[in-house]
């Protein structure tokens, strides 16, 4: 699993927390309300970047293995080590991006949104914000706010 993914999940699983937390906990945490925002704001930064950084990382390694004529030890088919069996030097394999990362990007990005909406939503019917700033907090995390939350 990749760290942007795993910090997404870290930052969601605490705003899960605090939907269903005791009010007092959740005021504890709502005067931090800009940092939480901030944390969801740059994770969703980082997950909808991770393309762009993977492919800038793939090239620069791909052109420091071709520019230095790097190669490493092909390592024995039988013991995995290195030894008489092996074949020589090979170029290092670059990196690959695997289907799983793209759905799980995808899945923790639904997840961290929904929870720090939850979020908002608590603290919304305790009364910590109002309706403008419910809609201003959801504008930054980039979702609206369910018409059948806000209280009429």
């Amino acid at each position: 699993m990749i760290y942007t993914v795993k910090k997404a999940q870290l930052i969601s699983e605490q705003l899960r927390k605090f939907s269903d937390s005791d009010s007092w906990m959740v005021v504890g945490q709502y005067v931090n309300i800009e940092f939480w925002i901030n944390e969801v704001q740059t994770s969703l930064q980082a997950i909808d970047q991770h393309n762009t950084r993977f492919r800038r990382m793939y090239t620069a390694q791909k052109d420091w293995i071709d520019s230095h004529s790097v190669q490493i030890p092909d390592n024995c088919r039988i013991c995995g080590g290195i030894c008489e069996l092996g074949n020589g030097k090979k170029k290092p394999r670059l990196p690959q991006k695997s289907p799983e990362t793209t759905i799980e990007k995808k899945e923790v990005r639904k997840e961290l949104v929904d929870n720090m909406y939850s979020f908002l939503r608590r603290s919304y019917k305790l009364g910590l914000l109002d309706e403008t700033d419910f809609r201003k907090y959801c504008d930054k995390i980039g979702t609206s706010v369910d018409l059948d939350d806000i209280d009429n």
